[in-house]
């Protein structure tokens, strides 16, 4: 048997050690590849979180742009129709025009392009906040306002103090917050501002509770349950809201109680009895109204009866028609009774209330009421513990009742500007967005409201404008 040579085994030890040494960084790349693979994953999904961010910006353009040449070209051909008709030799030049404009296109175009960039720049250097606003505006999702991230997370934060201020008011062995008004607000405000809260409270004895408050000779709520307080309609319908709220279906008669009392001009009054009066239309209230198309509109989900349903729908219609056509002309501002023959005084707590409900119940063409009520917002928003009180007196019978329902302007204007927000073109959303920028800014009188205010109604009705914000929907 022929021996190895030396350098034959040499040479097989240097390439086994090479063999070793390749495997051994192998494995090597192997362990750091699988370490950067978490890394790898997260750095593609940012990219195709990008991509489609791009994606719908390009998207969301485009269908502006084409609805914005289309409109042009179709009033363009208008124009030029008409003045043929007036004067053919203008038309022809004017057609001669049209074409050369067609060879020439896409030199002009260039153009126009630079100077729109241009005109950019010099508004963005001069405006930085406006432009900043109209880029926010048109890259963010209509269902968010987008407000500066420290007023967001100020918002976040209020909502969440409130809402734990508000919980801890709530009575669970007795009678809840007190007067049923107050406990109907705080427990909207606090279901609206989390879904899951319901499965955090015993539905039954928020039903218990209220129906234990209830009037003895109707199926509806007073503003206090003893007798010398007149059947109130803010109140029935504020705990019905609630009942719908939590999941809990009205009974037959409260319902009747509400459809009973529908003027037949499809306002409600505040106090039941007073549409039977001579002067019935004198007494038809806008927050009575307000609030009792919210109640009907939230129950309706919970019936089973299909009729009934229509009836509620009918009953909300014609109760959203009556507000639609009780705002001040041109101003989208309500009044508490229009039909009062004096002393009529608008309210923005009403207004923002009305607008609110006319949103949440998807009444039809509201557009010119969004784009009145964003050019007539105030220029400083109103103080947190602002009110006004109407002191009205309603002839309700043989007795007469003065209205003492107190008006809170911030938190409804808050809340309604947010749901016009949604519907309206961009130009308006800038402006919606700058006076909520301004409303909502830390350090603006809101966010001094604490929860544990002798009157719980405002705190409410601020946790239920901050809700949108703190939910991000």
């Amino acid at each position: 048997m022929q021996k190895r040579k030396p350098e034959t085994d040499k040479r097989q030890a240097l390439a086994e050690k090479a063999r070793e040494t390749v495997k051994a960084w192998f494995h090597s790349a192997i362990a750091q590849t699988r370490k950067l693979h978490p890394y790898a994953t997260k750095a593609t999904k940012a990219a195709e979180t990008v991509k489609a961010w791009w994606s719908a910006c390009m998207s969301k353009l485009r269908q502006h742009a084409a609805r914005l040449l289309e409109t042009v070209h179709g009033r363009y051909r208008a124009g030029v129709a008409y003045i043929g008709r007036r004067s053919p030799r203008t038309a022809k030049a004017i057609e001669a025009c049209e074409a050369w404009l067609g060879r020439n296109w896409r030199r002009l175009a260039l153009c126009a392009l630079a100077l729109v960039v241009a005109l950019g720049i010099g508004f963005a250097a001069i405006f930085p906040e406006t432009a900043g606003r109209y880029c926010r505006v048109i890259f963010t999702s209509s269902r968010v306002v987008p407000l500066p991230d420290e007023a967001r997370r100020a918002v976040h934060e209020k909502a969440k103090q409130l809402a734990e201020a508000l919980d801890k008011r709530l009575d669970r062995k007795r009678k809840l917050a007190g007067e049923a008004w107050t406990s109907a607000q705080i427990l909207v405000a606090l279901r609206e501002n989390d879904p899951d809260y319901a499965s955090r409270i015993d539905v039954k004895l928020i039903e218990q509770a209220f129906r234990s408050a209830a009037g003895p000779e109707c199926a509806c709520w007073r503003r206090f349950p003893q007798g010398k307080y007149p059947n109130h309609i803010g109140v029935t319908s504020w705990v019905l809201w609630t009942f719908a709220r939590y999941g809990i279906p009205a009974h037959k008669s409260e319902l009747e109680f509400l459809l009973s009392t529908q003027g037949s001009d499809g306002g409600w009054p505040l106090f039941a009895g007073a549409q039977q009066e001579k002067q019935q239309e004198k007494f038809a209230s806008s927050y009575g109204t307000a609030a009792a198309i919210l109640a009907l509109h939230a129950q309706s989900t919970l019936q089973p009866d299909p009729e009934q349903k229509k009836r509620l729908a009918a009953a909300v219609q014609r109760g959203a028609d009556w507000l639609k056509s009780g705002a001040v002309a041109g101003r989208a501002r309500w009044v508490d009774y229009p039909a009062w023959p004096e002393a009529k005084e608008e309210s923005l707590g009403v207004s923002g209330f009305a607008l609110f409900a006319l949103h949440r119940v998807g009444a039809r063409r509201l557009g010119a009421l969004d784009r009145e009520w964003l050019r007539e917002l105030p220029a400083q928003a109103p103080a947190a513990l602002e009110g006004e009180t109407s002191a009205k007196t309603v002839q309700v019978g043989k007795r007469s009742y003065q209205d003492d329902t107190r008006y809170h302007g911030l938190p409804w204007t808050v809340a309604a500007t947010m749901l016009v927000y949604r519907d309206t073109s961009i130009s308006r959303k800038v402006r919606a967005l700058e006076w909520l920028e301004r409303a909502l800014a830390p350090g603006a009188s809101i966010y001094a409201l604490t929860g544990r205010e002798k009157n719980a109604a405002i705190a409410a009705e601020s946790l239920l404008a901050l809700r949108n914000e703190a939910k991000r929907e």
